[in-house]
């Protein structure tokens, strides 16, 4: 088929239809087309005949679509290079087509880099994974290039030769394959900006105060709102109680009228917050307990064959979710809740609206398993509607595939806590969903609870900003002592990383199990949670044995995200002790970098230098909740910045240019004004710097305005 006869257009909603194959003799270029674009471009090397597979030929599946294609080489007697090129929308990523294995760091990226060895593309745009086996191949060059038409292109070499090349095409990747039914990204995108703030829920339970909320956006606006801190949530305890309150008003009086801890109401909260430059953020809960309200308003409640009023496990009354009872009730609350200013919503317990009220409907032979579906989806789609398009949306809790294509974020792990328990299970469910980041929404892993014990906050804001995860705190004011801010203010803002793997969920691993174990069972109590002592053993066993709990890096345990700065790639490598961590060697490859590439390494929270490496380096041993952030730059041949004390992740936060001129080094820094962090730049060997000590240069910077230039300069020897 000649290449120039494709006519296919090119549609919105990609087509779940397999690739086109277009050969030019020629020139020896197989191309593969996809929704009326070139897709993959294959030059093949010599004058050997090619085998390949063609239209519908390669199809393996058709429930979900899957297309195998293959290249082969028939009479060559040694592997050819090739070039090869894969041209996506403009929104796609190099993706790891499955979950990291035992030994194997978990990954996510910053930016469009190229990973060593990740034998996939995922266009979130498409809906389109593509991943190859079977030939040796490396990358052309290490990140995607965007092209003339606003397209990404990645290319690589790949060795053709008579063992067949294997290009397996999924489209309807996370729609179909993985059962993401709503995920349709042509139409909706989430939004996936860095998000970070405080919330009361933790810090104060339901003994909150409006004075509360305006001490905590006065503090943190004097100390945390040139860091990346955004909002100020109130959470559960400005409501009048039962929900709603008076039976003979609507249920949106319920959640607009507060109690008296909140004399000035809604509008003195939203009034508090932007003074100090935040944006005001809002809980509410689909639970209703008011028995008069639902008896006078019985034709929007479930019931049972029998005709009465369904009650759920974890849910009291069931609301009907009908058009009627959504329209009547449900939209005026987030309108009017809109209205007064809020631009944030977590809306909580829809878990169980779904699992314990809908579901139990279904269970008793009241509504089919669609009608549960399509009612839990009208329901966060009018929340929607009454927030509107702008407003951030964290569905809480549970990863409901329902929520998919209407919320920004979702809320991946159980109620957080400052003990163990809690830690432990945040940094676990980050690993567990973490396929999901920013493809389907920000995972949200709770707040983060900073007085639990310095090492364990450690670990967990770590990660939570390294993954770009949704950074809430939840503690009272007392707790933000010096040392506590700038652990804080070392991880704000968080960084925009995007899932760098993909694949099922392994699910012989348990779920973090929370019920009634360990003393992590839901307290009724109204007080906070507070900060308690494990015992190692009970630490150790929390989850039960695992298959790789006996790792020298069990699940949970390694991370890489790799960063693409158009000055500069580098990975910053994550160590977290779920269980405690033996010394041991720690390779390259299992990070995702390149075993014969030389990287310098800096330890961040140790702020120390850790010399050059290949392929290889010993790692420490780590106790209990203990973590090791390093950075690992590729060595270059002149003087270059390996790390900063500004940012955990050294530094893609402050620095803004970074270039070599010969004899210079050009930097452009934005800074906290008032704040003086630490710069460190590696010196080859070959040129000097009057104040570098051992190929190394400490180089303190006072910001005295927010953006600084600064210029190193160096002697060539």
């Amino acid at each position: 088929m000649n290449h120039n006869e494709n006519k296919h257009p090119v549609l919105k909603e990609p087509p779940v239809a397999h690739a086109l194959h277009y050969w030019d003799a020629a020139a020896r270029v197989l191309r593969y087309e996809y929704n009326g674009r070139d897709l993959i471009s294959i030059e093949i090397p010599g004058s050997d005949e090619a085998g390949f597979r063609h239209g519908s030929d390669g199809n393996i599946q058709n429930i979900p679509f899957f297309q195998s294609i293959y290249v082969a080489l028939d009479d060559c007697e040694s592997a050819m290079d090739s070039l090869v090129t894969i041209t996506l929308s403009a929104d796609a990523l190099n993706m790891r087509p499955n979950r990291a294995g035992r030994e194997q760091a978990i990954l996510g990226q910053c930016g469009r880099p190229l990973m060593h060895g990740v034998n996939g593309m995922y266009d979130i745009l498409q809906d389109l994974l593509i991943e190859w086996h079977g030939c040796e191949w490396q990358w052309h060059r290490n990140k995607l290039m965007l092209n003339e038409n606003g397209e990404l292109t990645a290319q690589m070499r790949v060795k053709l030769g008579r063992k067949p090349w294997t290009i397996n095409l999924k489209p309807g990747y996370y729609n179909k394959h993985l059962g993401y039914s709503y995920h349709k990204p042509w139409e909706f995108r989430p939004n996936t900006k860095p998000v970070a703030g405080w919330c009361s829920w933790e810090a104060f339970r339901r003994e909150v105060a409006a004075s509360d909320i305006a001490d905590i956006a006065k503090f943190f606006g004097n100390t945390l709102s040139d860091y990346g801190l955004e909002y100020i949530q109130l959470d559960d305890g400005y409501e009048k109680m039962p929900i709603p309150y008076d039976a003979e008003k609507n249920l949106a009086d319920g959640w607009l009228d507060t109690n008296e801890n909140f004399p000035d109401g809604h509008e003195g909260v939203v009034d508090a917050i932007l003074e100090h430059g935040f944006s005001p953020a809002i809980w509410t809960n689909c639970n209703i307990i008011n028995v008069d309200f639902v008896q006078k308003h019985a034709d929007c409640f479930v019931k049972d064959q029998e005709g009465k009023l369904l009650l759920g496990e974890w849910i009291d009354y069931v609301f009907a979710c009908d058009e009627n009872s959504l329209s009547k009730h449900i939209l005026p609350i987030y309108s009017r809740l809109r209205e007064l200013g809020y631009h944030y919503f977590k809306i909580d317990a829809i878990r169980h609206l779904l699992l314990d009220g809908l579901h139990e409907a279904v269970r008793q032979g009241v509504m089919s398993n669609e009608d549960a579906e399509q009612r839990f989806r009208r329901f966060m789609e009018c929340v929607r509607m009454g927030i509107g398009g702008d407003a951030y949306f964290l569905a809480s809790w549970g990863v409901l595939s329902e929520v998919v294509g209407v919320v920004d974020a979702c809320r991946i792990a159980m109620d957080a806590n400052p003990t163990w328990a809690g830690i432990r299970m945040q940094m676990v469910e980050s690993a567990r969903w973490f396929h999901s980041q920013r493809i389907l929404f920000l995972n949200d892993p709770d707040h983060i609870c900073c007085r639990t014990q310095t090492e364990w906050l450690k670990s967990v804001i770590s990660l939570v900003s390294l993954s770009g995860s949704l950074l809430m705190l939840s503690d009272p004011l007392s707790v933000y002592t010096p040392e506590r801010m700038e652990i804080i203010k070392k991880s704000l803002p968080t960084l925009d990383t995007y899932a760098g793997e993909t694949g099922p969920m392994d699910l012989s691993y348990p779920a973090f199990c929370w019920t009634k174990l360990h003393g992590f069972a839901v307290t009724n109590s109204e007080k906070p949670v507070a900060a308690e002592h494990v015992e190692l053993n009970d630490a150790i066993n929390m989850a039960g044995e695992y298959l790789t709990m006996d790792d020298n890096h069990p699940f949970s345990a390694l991370w890489a995200f790799h960063i693409e700065k158009p000055w500069k790639n580098w990975c910053v490598a994550g160590r977290f002790a779920t269980v405690p961590l033996s010394a041991c060697q720690l390779k390259f490859e299992q990070l995702g970098l390149h075993p014969d590439k030389e990287y310098l390494v800096f330890d961040f929270w140790k702020q120390e230098y850790l010399g050059n490496h290949k392929g290889e380096m010993q790692v420490e041993a780590l106790g209990l909740g203990q973590c090791q952030i390093i950075s690992l730059t590729p060595v270059c041949a002149h003087p270059q910045l390996i790390a900063s004390s500004r940012h955990v992740s050294m530094d893609a936060v402050s620095v803004q240019n970074h270039y070599w001129d010969g004899e210079r080094l050009n930097l452009t820094l934005n800074g906290i004004k008032g704040t003086t962090e630490t710069y460190w730049f590696h010196i080859p060997d070959g040129y000097s710097h009057e104040a570098g000590i051992d190929n190394l240069l400490k180089h303190e910077i006072t910001f005295s305005k927010e953006q600084e230039e600064v210029i190193l300069n160096f002697t060539h020897l």
